[in-house]
């Protein structure tokens, strides 16, 4: 008996489910997938749309683990945005949200990296996160006199 493989979407077509089953289904929040596609756990993170899947992801980095709590000592994080199947999206220049400590910002891309640059005259930490991509990541920065 043959398998199908499906990826449900929702009404804005956004994949929240991907199904193995025995039998054909025809449903338009049933989308056939191949058995790669199934694989692949970034299929969660995509979007249907136009008869295909899109999605981006970011990957956070920091510049240094940590940095004084002197006001001057500066740390850059850089979130590189990439495809759902982390092939780097050089050409994305759309802002990308970041998330400080519960505040967001705009930032905006360019050559598909978004830059932010962090300080601080107190000890601590600052929990980024990304918030309007498809896959989202994350990062604890930490505010620090013991290096």
């Amino acid at each position: 008996m043959p398998d199908y493989f499906y990826a449900q979407i929702n009404e804005s077509g956004r994949v929240i489910g991907i199904s193995q089953l025995a039998q054909e289904v025809k449903s338009e929040y049933m989308i056939p997938i191949t058995k790669e596609q199934f694989d692949n756990q970034n299929m969660l993170f995509t979007r249907y749309d136009g008869g295909s899947f899109a999605g981006t992801s970011a990957n956070i980095e920091a510049d240094k683990p940590v940095i004084a709590p002197n006001g001057t000592d500066v740390m850059t994080v850089k979130v590189r945005v990439a495809d759902w199947n982390d092939k780097p999206q050089g050409s994305y220049s759309e802002n990308v949200i970041i998330e400080v400590n519960g505040l967001q910002q705009s930032v905006k891309a360019v050559g598909g990296v978004a830059e932010l640059s962090l300080s601080s005259s107190e000890p601590g930490e600052f929990h980024l996160r990304t918030v309007n991509l498809d896959r989202n990541a994350e990062i604890k920065v930490v505010v620090s006199d013991e290096f």
